[in-house]
């Protein structure tokens, strides 16, 4: 019976959507879809053995996934799987997010005036091929990571590297194809030089597009690394990839920290309900469940204890192309966010398991403002502001999504909630492809973004989104040369309580004055976990973390 559940819940799920207009999911782990509303597959039959064995495994929707290649993503679904297979030079503790050496044998030593950092490379770590890890290694790694013909697509988190801007302004087929900055000293180290002193660097070495790839296999691999091939340092070692598939883990008993207690990893392809039915006949250990159906495992005996909650470093906003009519004019941007009825998204859609958020700096990052009142819903001075504007009459504007998102149902719910102030809210659906292209070249004129923490650094949340080298890949049109040099100056902040006062008032322009952006909620997510595995968890940085996971039957 209890294997019924989720079939149960999404059924009870269609009715509550006809009576009410609207229910309610927060992204997965894997910023791919969850849609409890879609029919769920057939029920396992009782032939199907649940695993005995030491493997973890997780379903989720991988219809996305057709590359593993860290650079060629911002999805964080790859980046946790590449956080298995590699290691950067620095580890974020996965219960803490704190820094800790990882491929070094400690921190860096920093020159006084904070710019360049010498490095010693632990001796004897090998790659998955048997190969030793040398500084030759680090130095290829950055110098990939800035190399326009690369793809990189998050070349920006680390362009306070001397030489890297220059390096990815070069354009393909460029003049520079090696980063200067890291210099090989010998095989065990080296030094990074920056153009100037960045407080959040060593914070910077942890993100997961930053692992540490071997020069030789990576070359031979070219275009096929992240398909054919993907070797690294890490605890896990990746044995077989079928895109849009399946990902199958093993241990690296050869690691040169702590060897993992799991034999392996599978993440396997399925949607949201065939993932809970799968979970509750026993042949998955791990999936998401979306806010509309937690209550039924939370108020279940049998499943409560199986539930874990966590709150993401990360923000969820609405995100306006200045670039694009009629988003050019503040008072529209404005209007749009006094017509968001977010505390009514958070208990009604959500159904309270969502809070709101009043600040493009996420609560536990420096810059946040506790004291900041709530954001305002209006929508009658929402009207007022289009009429001045020139829409007495109203305005439509376009969001765009991906194909199967479940965020088609949040944005329904906008779309009702606009009406009150003359506002039509069109939706165009995607393809994954069609979205990056479309988004990257600042032709999206109105999305919700969400954004988690890389590093855990408000420079994080303003630089990284609203500079203006990163205007078009994100379609929000922030070219202002003032705000360009205030997000610079920000970088050079040492002193804390002067850095929390900066990005505070930085952030209250950017949102509540200029609005740029709307935030909308804090992120939050439910993971079931089945009574066998444990330490297996989704960090607050919105990645699985499997590294600590151990079984018992």
């Amino acid at each position: 019976m209890k294997r019924l559940l989720a079939l149960l819940l999404a059924l009870c799920m269609l009715f509550a959507l006809a009576a009410c207009g609207g229910g309610g999911e927060t992204t997965s782990p894997d910023d791919t879809s969850q849609n409890p509303d879609d029919p769920p597959g057939d029920t396992p039959d009782d032939s199907d053995a649940a695993p005995v064995d030491n493997v973890v495994r997780m379903g989720r929707d991988m219809a996305s996934v057709g590359n593993l290649n860290s650079l060629l993503t911002t999805y964080n679904s790859i980046f946790e799987v590449s956080d298995c297979v590699f290691d950067q030079l620095i580890r974020k503790n996965p219960y803490t997010l704190e820094l800790e050496p990882n491929l070094i044998v400690d921190f860096p030593e920093i020159s006084n005036d904070g710019t360049l950092f010498t490095f010693e490379l632990k001796q004897g770590v090998k790659f998955h091929d048997g190969t030793e890890l040398t500084a030759k290694d680090v130095q290829y790694t950055f110098s990939r990571f800035f190399d326009p013909d690369s793809g990189n697509l998050n070349g920006w988190m680390a362009n306070m590297i001397k030489g890297s801007q220059d390096m990815i302004d070069s354009g393909t087929n460029g003049q520079i194809d090696t980063l200067e900055s890291v210099v090989v000293i010998d095989d065990y180290h080296f030094s990074i030089e920056l153009e100037y002193g960045y407080t959040a660097f060593l914070a910077v070495l942890a993100v997961a597009p930053l692992n540490i790839v071997p020069m030789d296999a990576c070359e031979a691999a070219g275009d096929r690394w992240g398909i054919d091939t993907l070797i690294g340092t890490g605890p896990f070692k990746l044995e077989s990839f079928n895109p849009n598939n399946e990902i199958v883990l093993v241990r690296n008993d050869d690691y040169h920290g702590e060897v993992v207690q799991l034999d392996g990893v599978e993440i396997l392809n399925m949607d949201a309900n065939t993932a809970l039915i799968e979970w509750e006949a026993g042949t998955i250990d791990v999936c998401s469940v979306s806010t509309s159906l937690v209550d039924g495992y939370l108020d279940n005996p049998d499943y409560a204890d199986n539930v874990q909650f966590t709150e993401y470093i990360g923000i969820h906003c609405l995100n306006f192309n200045q670039d694009l009519e009629p988003f050019d004019d503040q008072r529209v941007r404005l209007a749009v966010g006094l017509a968001t009825d977010i505390q009514s998204l958070c208990d009604g859609y959500f159904q309270g398991h969502i809070k709101p958020a009043k600040s493009l700096i996420p609560k536990g990052v420096l810059g946040y403002d506790d004291s900041l009142p709530e954001l305002e819903y209006d929508p009658e001075r929402a009207k007022e502001l289009l009429a001045d504007a020139g829409y007495p009459d109203g305005i439509t504007i376009t969001a765009t999504m991906t194909e199967g998102s479940d965020w088609d149902k949040i944005y329904q719910v906008l779309q009702e909630q606009y009406k009150l102030a003359n506002i039509t809210l069109e939706i165009e659906k995607v393809d994954s492809a069609g979205w990056l292209d479309k988004r990257s070249t600042g032709n999206v004129q109105f999305y919700m973004m969400n954004w988690y923490a890389d590093f855990v650094d408000p420079d994080n949340f303003l630089y990284s989104l609203y500079h203006s080298s990163v205007a078009t890949f994100f379609s929000n049109g922030m070219n202002d040369p003032e705000w360009d040099a205030k997000l610079d100056a920000g970088r050079l902040i040492t002193d804390l309580d002067e850095k929390q006062e900066y990005y505070a008032d930085l952030e209250y322009w950017l949102s509540r004055e200029h609005v740029a952006e709307w935030p909308l909620y804090a992120p939050a997510g439910y993971t079931l976990v089945s009574d066998r595995v444990h330490e297996v968890f989704c960090k607050s940085d919105f990645l699985m973390s499997f590294t600590e996971g151990y079984i018992e039957e």
